[in-house]
């Protein structure tokens, strides 16, 4: 922080010689470059700015272009934490609005005065200078205001040419306070964001090894370090292994939180209840209550018998998925579409049956997908997708992802992925007993 600034000129009685002019920016220059975050800056400005200025009390505005308003939350001998108006009001705001130096005698003469300030707290203003701090693109930065020249003067020409000098130097002080915060907060966020990616990675199983009579891959590329995307899987009984898709409504920070929240209630009521609709059932249930954000989520649930090859499903409005029994054949599977989950607290879901033969592998995965864009504007479509599915060989499931995810790559080409991708496929290999 900076030190007290003592109260005298500082080259003796001759305030306004050629030595006092210099080194009153010379010291107020040096003393703000010696601050970097913003507080410290304005406090360090407003504090040498009303000694070498001789004046009562000194603020610094800055102006908000989005709101096109003034504000400051430290001024020397004020008590409260911000002032905020409109360019529109008052002589800063005069000074702000024509980017011209308003010099005041006597502010109670002036129209453009607002006394309500001095009605509050039974401050009397006397003379106001106030300087728009410009940079050196043109761009107003704020308003540099001096009040009341001490011993009852008022500010002259001199005073006007040693603010004016002042102002170049803070206006370059508070925008290289800015473009600090400006970094800082950034690389907090993206650190934070790298972080968040990690935990709801972490939160994927990527063990793909659970049995002898599945093979289970999985892949995800959020559009965002985060994202809403998700799958996972776990056996809930020696023979049933139970596994899940799901498309949060929404992106970035929100949708995986959400996100987070349905995985965790599906690990948790997976082990509850041993059916597709009635884990879609309690889910809903949970996340529908004071749902006031409304944001929902589709899931796809499917319980397999690995000694029978039976596949209980069910889809809380997801799109279906394929089931791949070789020889270039990708249908549907047939389903009877429920709700999205999280709506309607209510909701019921109906659940299908297949049985799977040796070898046939059921591809669920999200609108990512069929939905992909290229740089027209084009989907890759779910016609496209089944068609790579039927080209591809069903060696290894990781090679069969790959395959339809370097189809859609050459499709989109270099469009930015424009929702998360995320695929999940189970092969059942047959019970040998």
């Amino acid at each position: 922080m900076f030190t007290a600034v003592k109260e005298e000129a500082l080259c003796g009685r001759y305030s306004h010689c050629l030595s006092y002019y210099l080194s009153a920016v010379i010291e107020v220059s040096k003393a703000v470059q010696r601050e970097v975050e913003l507080e410290s800056i304005l406090s360090v400005i407003v504090e040498h700015t009303a000694v070498v200025m001789e004046a009562d009390r000194c603020t610094v505005f800055v102006y908000d272009d989005e709101k096109e308003e003034l504000w400051s939350y430290v001024g020397k001998g004020l008590n409260q934490n911000e002032i905020r108006f409109p360019v529109t009001y008052g002589i800063a705001g005069y000074a702000a609005r024509t980017c011209q130096k308003a010099n005041i005698p006597d502010a109670y003469d002036d129209e453009r005065f607002n006394n309500e300030f001095d009605l509050k707290t039974g401050y009397r203003t006397r003379s106001v200078l106030c300087q728009p701090m410009i940079n050196n693109e043109g761009t107003l930065v704020g308003v540099l205001q001096v009040i009341n020249k001490k011993d009852g003067l008022h500010f002259d020409e001199n005073d006007e040419m040693l603010i004016e000098s002042l102002a170049a130097h803070v206006s370059i002080a508070i925008e290289r306070a800015f473009l600090t915060e400006h970094y800082i907060e950034n690389k907090k966020n993206q650190e934070m964001m790298n972080l968040s990616h990690d935990i709801q990675m972490g939160m994927l199983p990527n063990d793909f090894s659970v049995s002898k009579y599945v093979e289970i891959h999985a892949f995800i590329s959020p559009t965002k370090e985060v994202g809403g995307d998700f799958y996972d899987f776990h056996f809930i009984a020696e023979n049933l292994l139970c596994f899940t898709i799901g498309d949060v409504s929404d992106k970035g920070v929100p949708a995986a939180l959400f996100m987070m929240m349905v995985k965790t209630l599906f690990r948790a009521l997976s082990k509850k209840y041993t059916n597709p609709a009635d884990i879609l059932k309690a889910i809903n249930s949970e996340i529908a209550e004071d749902n006031e954000t409304m944001m929902f989520v589709t899931m796809f649930v499917g319980v397999l018998d690995i000694n029978t090859g039976k596949l209980l499903y069910c889809s809380g409005g997801h799109n279906p998925p394929l089931i791949l029994t070789g020889g270039g054949i990708a249908v549907e599977l047939e389903t009877d579409m429920g709700p999205a989950l999280g709506l309607m607290g209510d909701a019921n879901f109906k659940e299908n049956t297949v049985t799977l033969d040796k070898d046939n592998v059921i591809f669920t995965y999200t609108d990512g997908v069929d939905e992909a864009k290229d740089g027209d504007g084009r989907m890759f479509t779910l016609k496209r997708l089944k068609h790579s599915l039927c080209r591809a060989h069903i060696g290894s499931l990781k090679a069969l992802n790959d395959s339809v995810l370097a189809e859609v790559g050459q499709f989109t080409k270099d469009a930015p992925q424009s929702d998360d991708i995320t695929i999940l496929s189970v092969k059942y290999l047959g019970c040998t007993g």
